[in-house]
C-alpha cells in the first residue's frame, strides 16, 4: 500500500533471494509489489535492490525477471546484461561512472565480468579506463626471480640484495622482497619478488642500462665465487673429478626461473572493528 513503509525484515528476504532464488523472489513480489523498488542498508554506504544483488552475481535469468516487471534499470545491471548501447551512454555523459561502484564496492567492470560471454564487449570496453597517466594499465604484478643455489653459497647471493641499487629508483616501483628456503633437493632457493604499477614499468626496468650492467656483472660474481668451495665443502671423496667437475663448480647458482604474477588481490592491516566487520 502506498505510503506504508515495508518491513526491513521483508526487503532483507526480497534482496537476499535475489542473490539466487527466483521463485523466492516471484513469490515475495506476488505478496508485496512494493518490494520491486525497495533498497536494503546493509551498513554504511552500502545499500543494495533486488536488481542489484542479482546483477552482482551474474543472475541474468533474475536481473531480466525483475526488469520485465518494471525494475529500475542502472548501470551495474547493464553491465551485467551486456547491454553495452547503455554503459557507453551513461558513461559518456558522466565520465566519473567509469569508476562508480555498486553494492559492496563491486566495481562496474566486475559486473560486467560476471555476465560472462555476452558481456565481454562491456568488460572490454571497461578495461579501457583502468589507465593510468601515462596510458598503462592499473594492473599491479609481482616478479618472481626463483634462484636455486648450491648449498652453501646462498648468503653470497643474498648479500647482494641486502641493500638496494638501482631498481627502486625507477618509476612504477613499488617495493622488493627477498625469501630464502632450503628446498626440497637440499640446495638453497633464493627469491626475488619485485612488485611494479603495471607490466609496462617493470619492461622499463628490465630493458634498461642499469638492468642489463647490473646482471652483468652479478655473472661475473657468481662464476668468481664458484672457483672457491664454501666451508666444509672442498673436493672430498665421492665428487665427480676432472672437467665434469669444473663444469658443475663454475657457479653457485644451479638455475633460476622468472615468472610474472597479477596482483588479484593484496589486504592490509585494519582495526580491530574493521577486521570484525569484513
Amino acid at each position: 500500500m502506498p505510503g506504508v513503509p515495508l518491513s526491513t525484515e521483508l526487503v532483507r528476504e526480497f534482496v537476499g533471494a535475489a542473490h539466487g532464488n527466483l521463485p523466492a523472489v516471484q513469490a515475495l513480489l506476488q505478496q508485496e509489489p512494493g518490494l520491486l523498488h525497495a533498497v536494503m542498508n546493509w551498513g554504511g554506504d552500502d545499500w543494495e535492490s533486488a536488481l542489484g544483488a542479482a546483477a552482482h552475481v551474474g543472475r541474468r535469468d533474475i536481473a531480466e525477471w525483475l526488469l520485465a516487471q518494471g525494475a529500475r534499470m542502472d548501470i551495474f545491471a547493464a553491465a551485467m546484461l551486456g547491454e553495452l548501447d547503455i554503459v557507453q551512454s551513461m558513461i559518456e555523459k558522466f565520465p566519473a561512472m567509469a569508476h562508480a561502484r555498486g553494492p559492496h564496492g563491486i566495481s562496474l567492470k566486475q559486473h560486467a565480468l560476471l555476465g560472462g560471454e555476452r558481456a565481454q564487449d562491456v568488460a572490454a570496453y571497461l578495461k579501457s579506463f583502468e589507465l593510468n597517466e601515462q596510458g598503462s594499465e592499473r594492473i599491479v604484478i609481482l616478479v618472481e626471480n626463483r634462484i636455486e643455489v648450491r648449498k652453501g653459497y646462498g648468503e653470497a647471493i643474498l648479500e647482494r640484495f641486502r641493500t638496494p641499487k638501482n631498481v627502486h629508483t625507477f618509476p612504477g616501483f613499488i617495493r622488493m622482497d627477498v625469501l630464502h628456503a632450503e628446498n626440497a633437493d637440499g640446495n638453497e632457493e633464493i627469491r626475488v619478488c619485485t612488485t611494479w604499477e603495471n607490466e609496462a614499468a617493470f619492461q622499463g626496468w628490465a630493458n634498461s642500462d642499469s638492468f642489463r650492467g647490473a646482471h652483468a656483472k652479478r655473472a661475473e660474481q657468481a662464476n668468481a665465487q664458484g672457483q672457491a668451495q664454501p666451508h666444509g665443502q672442498g673436493h672430498g671423496h665421492g665428487g665427480r673429478h676432472g672437467e665434469a667437475e669444473g663444469a658443475e663448480s663454475a657457479s653457485p647458482i644451479i638455475g633460476n626461473k622468472v615468472t610474472i604474477y597479477q596482483v588479484v588481490a593484496s589486504h592490509l592491516p585494519a582495526p580491530a572493528q574493521a577486521a570484525s566487520e569484513a
